[in-house]
């Protein structure tokens, strides 16, 4: 094999959206008794996604049920890898000063403590030894894909539970020499992004400080090769998820009352159904209504079950789309006092930057009031600035409080600045959406954004394309519903 045959590392951070938790299957070991996995089953963390399911209905199984809910989770895994490009498992830690946490610093103390114990007697004694090195053992079958064929067989014959058992009863056990085999079997399986990890090993004395870091390195090398191989099914998986999570959704219909409740009140709210007719055949009636309004703003309905598992990714988009728009409408209202082109825009541009981090991460108008007198301190400030270096005199007390009364009117959501920009955002996702994405025009008042803009309504184009694949058969079927009335 190549130096490097095995999983890949990932740098990408976590967010802070919401987490599935799922436990993954304890790794087997040689004895049941304080194994190092043993205690508990590996936990990771699946980002982007809050699964909410609505209440069975009368003369439905328990079977049925968890069936049911079992699929949701599977789905909403496929979903997240379909989906997310930079989905990864992460690994699950309790809370601090957790129930769960302490139960499992306890466990592991105990397990090495024990270990300690039992090698520092006089004569040692190798029983705890014997199920590490199990356990170290089915770590490392657990690092390998199926065609390390020939390291399994290799692990196999150096970590021969029979003649370690044999070594044990004879005292003649030499634990550094198992543990330098691992390291090194480790750094050549492991992705060069743990090279450091491994080589700190290397700098350890005591044996059980050596084991307690390899255990520790193994359950992080097993979740880099869960993300390598997640990486690399990504693209089959887009490609089947969506039938995958149609069929899903279907069993999730049959044991709710009315499964498209949400959805059905959701496209009712937003599609016009006065130029529609019986067989409904245009789908963009749906991307062009409904969906650029799912990341809207202030009091949201409760989201269409068909898009339940991207509604934190709408929310996301919605406080994205809430703070783009305020940006743009501070900008807008704030003054220009250069002529030459390249000094106006270098302005707006330190503008744009200073007022984002003052607004920071308010999402709502609650949150927005307090902050716009700061807002338009900060902008006489950074229009005094440019009129000192055009040489030109400075604002006077009636301007300086004109701007304060401009800046600090844009907390009401019906202010008219904020209308229009809000409108012309809204049109240009609309745009996006129906068109499929393309080269567009970037509409007046909101250049300095384009970045944001085209980001949002990129990921929101991401999004809505794969719910449409997914769901465009239950849309159409409840608008010719409704057209039937």
């Amino acid at each position: 094999m190549s130096e490097r045959e095995g999983p890949s590392g990932s740098n990408s951070q976590s967010s802070d959206k919401e987490k599935i938790r799922t436990p993954s299957q304890p790794v087997p070991t040689g004895s049941n008794s304080h194994s190092y996995y043993a205690s508990e089953p590996i936990q990771f963390r699946v980002q982007g996604s809050t699964i909410t399911g609505a209440s069975p209905p009368k003369f439905v199984t328990l079977e049925d049920i968890m069936k049911a809910a079992h699929g949701m989770q599977n789905m909403a895994l496929a979903h997240e890898i379909a989906v997310d490009n930079d989905f990864k498992l992460e690994p699950f830690e309790p809370p601090d000063n957790s129930y769960q946490k302490l139960v499992k610093e306890t466990m592991h103390k105990a397990y090495f403590d024990i270990l300690r114990e039992q090698l520092n007697s006089d004569p040692p004694e190798y029983k705890q030894g014997l199920i590490l090195l199990e356990d170290v053992k089915q770590g490392l079958f657990s690092i390998m894909l199926p065609r390390h064929t020939r390291i399994r067989e290799m692990i196999e014959e150096v970590l021969d539970t029979d003649f370690i058992q044999q070594q044990a009863e004879n005292n003649s056990l030499d634990f550094h020499k198992y543990a330098t085999f691992v390291i090194d079997l480790m750094a050549k399986l492991a992705a060069p992004i743990r090279d450091e990890m491994i080589q700190n090993i290397t700098t350890l004395t005591d044996t059980v400080d050596i084991f307690r870091a390899i255990l520790e390195t193994l359950e992080v090398l097993k979740l880099d090769l869960a993300n390598s191989l997640i990486a690399m099914m990504r693209p089959h998986v887009q490609q089947e998820s969506v039938q995958y999570e149609r069929a899903k959704f279907e069993e999730i219909l049959k044991v709710t009352e009315d499964g498209l409740q949400h959805t059905r009140e959701w496209l009712k709210r937003n599609i016009d159904k006065t130029d529609l007719s019986i067989p409904v055949t245009d789908q963009n009636i749906i991307r062009n209504a409904a969906f650029p309004r799912l990341p809207r703003l202030g009091k949201r309905p409760q989201a269409p079950s068909t898009a339940t598992l991207d509604a934190p990714r709408f929310a996301e988009l919605g406080t994205q789309v809430y703070r783009l728009i305020i940006i743009a409408s501070l900008l807008l209202a704030s003054p220009s006092a250069a002529d030459d082109p390249n000094t106006a825009a270098k302005h707006k541009q330190t503008l744009k930057d200073n007022i984002t981090i003052i607004i920071g991460n308010a999402s709502n108008d609650i949150e927005l009031k307090p902050i716009l007198p700061s807002v338009a301190e900060e902008v006489i400030v950074v229009t005094e600035r440019l009129l000192e270096n055009l040489s030109q005199p400075p604002l006077n007390s009636d301007t300086k409080e004109m701007i304060r009364t401009q800046i600090i009117s844009l907390g009401d959501p019906e202010h008219r600045v904020r209308e229009i920009v809000r409108q012309r955002v809204l049109e240009f996702l609309k745009v996006i959406l129906v068109c499929a994405g393309g080269s567009r025009q970037i509409p007046i008042g909101l250049s300095a954004l384009s970045k944001e803009l085209t980001t949002i309504s990129g990921t929101l184009l991401r999004y809505v394309m794969h719910n449409k694949a997914v769901f465009t058969k239950y849309y159409m079927d409840i608008v010719e519903e409704e057209l039937s009335k």
